[in-house]
């Protein structure tokens, strides 16, 4: 690997493995002249944050809504320079006895497993922008991590409802749950590329190495099915727990649509994820959250024409 520039990088969600071993596997990272790092910081947001900021790491996959405060309030140099998936993929309602969707959540309870974490606070969003705000019209509940085990509670009448996503619901059905498949909503999610603008002024061959690289994965993950599933069993079945060939199909087809061959974020998912800012910290309301997202080296990735020529 002599010659090659590494880059420390660490991921906030096992979900955004996939992606990462696609990139490895086939060789985009040495295409481009780069190796990596790659380490968890599952659970970790704030020592995530912390080593960015001192140097110890110079990218994290993820850190989505909470780099906004330390930003509009600190002045940190966070950045986020790409995007990999624009929309909310939790957006399967387990239903418990007379619930037909959301109208009927009215005065019942959603369990979610962490209300101050991202997914949490998607469903609080997601339930204030069809009218059930938190308090007044719906109670929030603390559930089950796993979404399979919420879908349980539900049907043993824990709280009326909560939402999962499409492989949950695949096993969930298998259980007898009644599950409803809702519109999803636009929202910063996956492979977020974040760093410092210290790193990338640093840096700039690296970065734009690095755009590409993850260019060409996403391009390979969402035309190139079966290699794409052969590398994900390999090396993802222990980390994400996929347990048939029915649950891989299910993931991959849900991860593939989603997924942003541009690798730029959408206005509307950045004005949902800056919500879910504000939720926790009111008091950065007029911190504008393209603030936090740098798009210099993106764009010179696409004026040079190697985005586009990947999907001719």
């Amino acid at each position: 690997m002599s010659g090659k520039k590494k880059i420390r990088i660490y991921y906030r969600a096992p979900s955004h493995v996939p992606l990462w071993k696609v990139m490895e596997e086939c060789g985009f990272l040495e295409k481009h002249g780069l190796e990596i790092d790659l380490g968890s910081m599952e659970g970790q947001r704030k020592r995530a944050a912390e080593g960015l900021k001192s140097g110890e790491l110079d990218i994290v996959s993820g850190n989505h809504h909470n780099l906004y405060a330390r930003r509009a309030l600190n002045g940190d140099p966070y950045v986020h320079i790409a995007q990999s998936n624009n929309s909310w993929r939790e957006n399967f309602l387990v239903m418990g006895e007379g619930v037909k969707g959301l109208a009927d959540l009215k005065g019942g309870g959603v369990g979610m497993d962490d209300y101050d974490g991202h997914t949490g606070l998607n469903v609080w969003l997601y339930l204030r922008q069809h009218g059930l705000e938190e308090g007044r019209d719906v109670e929030l509940v603390a559930g089950a991590k796993r979404g399979v085990d919420r879908a349980r509670e539900v049907m043993e009448g824990k709280y009326a409802a909560t939402f999962i996503r499409a492989v949950d619901a695949l096993r969930a059905r298998k259980l007898g749950a009644r599950i409803a498949e809702l519109p999803t909503m636009p929202m910063i999610e996956g492979v977020t590329l974040t760093t410092t603008s210290t790193y990338v002024d640093s840096h700039e061959a690296e970065v734009r190495s690095l755009l590409m690289a993850l260019a060409d994965a996403v391009q390979f993950f969402k035309t190139r099915r079966d290699e794409t599933l052969r590398i994900l069993r390999q090396h993802c079945s222990e980390l994400l727990r996929i347990e048939s060939d029915e649950e891989w199909t299910c993931f991959y087809d849900t991860q593939a649509a989603s997924l942003e061959p541009s690798l730029y974020p959408s206005i509307e998912a950045i004005q949902n994820v800056f919500a879910l800012a504000l939720k926790r910290n009111p008091e950065i309301a007029s911190f504008n959250p393209l603030a936090l997202w740098d798009f210099h080296y993106l764009r010179d990735v696409h004026d040079s024409g190697y985005i586009r020529q990947l999907y001719q």
